[in-house]
Parts: structure tokens; C-alpha cells; sequence
């Protein structure tokens, strides 16, 4: 993820705004301490979901199930 400043950042919004729409990332950092992050909205999304109460609980308790050894094979499922 490429770095950049908020002065940068003021004075190339714009070009940024693009090169995120393409798919970059930015960590924006202030005062030499990362401040905030630029991403696509898609990655964005994802990110919010992944973190939901709800999705947080499932992949938990597909973990406790895996260290059960109660799990199966994914050909097993036809």
C-alpha cells in the first residue's frame, strides 16, 4: 500500500481519487503517523462486511468446528 501525506494529498486529490478508482490504496499519513486509509469502495465493502457481528460469529464458529475435526471434504458435498 503506497504511503502518502495530507499536503500531497490536498494538492493531488483528483489524480489520487483516480488512481483509486483503478485499484490503488493509500495510507495517508500525517505528522509522520498513519491518519486514514484510501480504498475502492468494492474493497471498502468487503472490508465492512467481513467485520459484522454476524459474519465475525459464523467464521468463529467454523474455526471452533475445524479444530472439532468436524468438518468435511468439499467433493464430500455433492
Amino acid at each position: 500500500m503506497a504511503k502518502i501525506g495530507v499536503k500531497e494529498l490536498r494538492t493531488t486529490a483528483s489524480e489520487v481519487i483516480e488512481r483509486v478508482e483503478g485499484g490503488a490504496t493509500y495510507v495517508v499519513i500525517r505528522r509522520g503517523l498513519p491518519v486514514a486509509v484510501l480504498l475502492p469502495i468494492a474493497e471498502a465493502e468487503d472490508l465492512v462486511l467481513t467485520n459484522t457481528d454476524q459474519f465475525v460469529r459464523i467464521r468463529r464458529e467454523a474455526r471452533t468446528t475445524y479444530r472439532k475435526g468436524k468438518t468435511i471434504n468439499l467433493r464430500d458435498l455433492d
